[in-house]
């Protein structure tokens, strides 16, 4: 998704499609080490399929001992804050990449990785094992557990699921939500959401329809952790992607910077 829609993206930078994993994030770090097979703290804790990472050879549950050069440990654990420490060196890596185009990773077995980034839009994708919903800013997609459980397992509604979010940030609603915090503005930003994850997922050549079907099977069942006030019912948002996918048919391209059309303020 990142990756596909880049072009139109108007915040893009590099990137290699790794998110890094500490071991002291867990309660209990040294069995997260043993059960993970790692040598140190700092690892790579998911790779993105077909991602530059992954092609040069990259998998979970490496262990990593320097980033661009730079001891892991130079970066210290702080102790009121167990996630400071790996959203630090994360933002190291990514800003790596942006700077230079790509990336070295040291491991642990002495391999020095040279990773090339590619054009995605600047984003970074979270899986939150401690929420059950989604959220996201003009920098984070965070996927809840709960609700990433509830697509069991299916990549398409998956897909959906981030496409909405990724929407929020690529329009920054944020910015929209900072200046104006209204029901009638959440509901307008979701539906924009909703509406722009019909052509991100197309670009990424995922079944326009997958929001629909989303609605359908996943967010009728779990209706009572959104406010309906807000994000209108799971009928109206299917109904209104169904829309949508007509305004994408009859465009002439997927470009979707000059295609997408705005709601403006309501």
């Amino acid at each position: 998704l990142s990756h596909a829609n880049a072009r139109y993206c108007t915040r893009a930078a590099p990137a290699i499609g790794l998110i890094l994993q500490d071991a002291q994030t867990f309660d209990d770090p040294a069995g997260a080490r043993a059960a993970y097979g790692l040598a140190g703290d700092i690892a790579i804790g998911a790779v993105a399929q077909e991602a530059p990472a992954a092609r040069a050879g990259i998998e979970a549950n490496q262990t990593v001992v320097a980033i661009a050069g730079a001891p892991v440990t130079s970066v210290a654990m702080v102790r009121k804050d167990r996630w400071a420490r790996i959203l630090a060196l994360q933002g190291r890596l990514e800003a790596a990449v942006a700077r230079t185009g790509a990336v070295s990773l040291t491991l642990a077995d002495g391999r020095e990785v040279r990773i090339e980034g590619e054009p995605a839009c600047r984003v970074r994708f979270m899986l939150d094992d401690g929420g059950g919903n989604a959220s996201s800013s003009r920098d984070d997609v965070r996927i809840g557990r709960g609700l990433y459980d509830n697509a069991r397992g299916d990549e398409t509604l998956v897909a959906a699921l981030a496409a909405h979010e990724l929407a929020h940030a690529v329009l920054d609603h944020q910015t929209t939500l900072e200046a104006h915090d209204s029901t009638a503005v959440v509901r307008r930003t979701e539906r924009e959401a909703d509406r722009l994850s019909v052509w991100l997922l197309a670009a990424a050549g995922y079944p326009p329809e997958a929001g629909e079907r989303l609605a359908r099977t996943v967010l009728s069942r779990k209706e009572f952790l959104f406010a309906p006030a807000s994000h209108g019912s799971w009928r109206t948002r299917a109904a209104d992607m169904a829309a949508e996918r007509i305004s994408l048919a009859a465009a002439p391209d997927r470009d979707w910077s000059k295609r997408f059309r705005r709601e403006g303020a309501r």
